[in-house]
């Protein structure tokens, strides 16, 4: 039986390689709800050594051609397919593309792995195509696409605020060994969003990053991880993450906690003797750990497109 999605069409010689990486939230506080419907936040992103990898290439004609190996991705609506569509309606593009996501990125877990996937899509067209993007014109697209989207046209250390889509690069810190800790759930984001904030209705009318940025600066240059709103509710919904967490600082971590909205957490340590300790303590069948490293910029930059054909 065919593949969903597929056409015949004659495949042109150029293609792309890349690598889509996760990220993680070095904390996260919501300061309330914008008056246009979002939430005003404050969140410190880092990309993490896990990737999904995403092929491109060109084709005759003007169709998507979508395929993965996660047969939970709809091949018409995801957000690959929509990043090239917004991209091609904003340059005027008639090209034809067949596409092909390999997912190792756990989906719902607060690891951006959706988002990355968009901002990936972007990169290997714009490289393919050699197309002239400003980064207005990124933002723009990623925004409007997500609102982690943006983080990734930028990598390594970054203070996100607004919704989060507004990101400013930071001075990356020293490379410190990550342990994963994904549920066999997942958490949505929407949702998560609701339950946090049903007790916040002040308004945020001005920007307030001049309060807010000193004490996440501060804790970031000694790697203290300043607190995430939504383990409140996570931890409420599903007692164990409480317990995961207590686990991760009694066998080493510096620092453990929440991603984004979950369900994932990490713990950062310092070095991997300490992270191989606590993946043996806390290995379960309930979930999957996965031992990893933090990513520089340059690394993230220098390892994004593996080939270029």
């Amino acid at each position: 039986m065919p593949k969903p999605f597929q056409f015949d069409i004659q495949v042109e010689s150029r293609r792309i390689s890349l690598r889509s990486y996760a990220k993680i939230n070095i904390g996260l506080h919501i300061l309330g709800r914008r008056e246009d419907g979002y939430h005003e936040i404050r969140t410190i992103f880092q990309t993490v050594n896990l990737y999904d990898r995403l092929e491109i290439a060109l084709i005759r004609g003007q169709e998507i051609e979508f395929t993965s190996d996660d047969r939970g991705l709809d091949p018409r609506h995801n957000l690959v397919v929509r990043a090239i569509l917004s991209l091609s309606r904003l340059k005027k593009l008639d090209k034809g593309y067949r596409v092909h996501l390999e997912k190792r990125i756990p989906v719902g877990a607060g690891l951006g792995g959706g988002s990355s996937n968009a901002a990936a899509a972007i990169h290997g067209i714009r490289r393919l195509l050699d197309l002239n993007l400003s980064h207005k014109e990124l933002f723009e697209i990623g925004g409007s696409l997500g609102s982690d989207v943006p983080f990734f046209f930028v990598g390594g250390t970054a203070l996100g605020v607004g919704r989060g889509a507004e990101v400013y690069p930071l001075e990356d810190q020293p490379e410190k060994y990550l342990l994963l800790v994904v549920p066999t759930y997942a958490i949505s984001t929407v949702d998560a969003y609701a339950r946090v904030t049903l007790p916040l209705t002040k308004k945020i009318k001005k920007s307030i990053i001049p309060v807010f940025c000193p004490g996440y600066l501060d804790s970031l240059d000694r790697w203290n991880f300043v607190g995430n709103d939504f383990e409140k509710v996570a931890f409420r919904d599903f007692p164990k993450l409480r317990g995961i967490k207590k686990n991760l600082l009694e066998t080493g971590a510096f620092a453990a906690g929440l991603t984004g909205s979950g369900s994932a957490l990490f713990g950062l340590f310092n070095s991997k003797r300490e992270l191989l300790k606590a993946r043996r303590a806390i290995e379960s069948k309930q979930f999957r750990v996965i031992p990893t490293k933090t990513l520089s910029r340059k690394q993230y930059w220098n390892c994004l497109v593996e080939s270029l054909q």
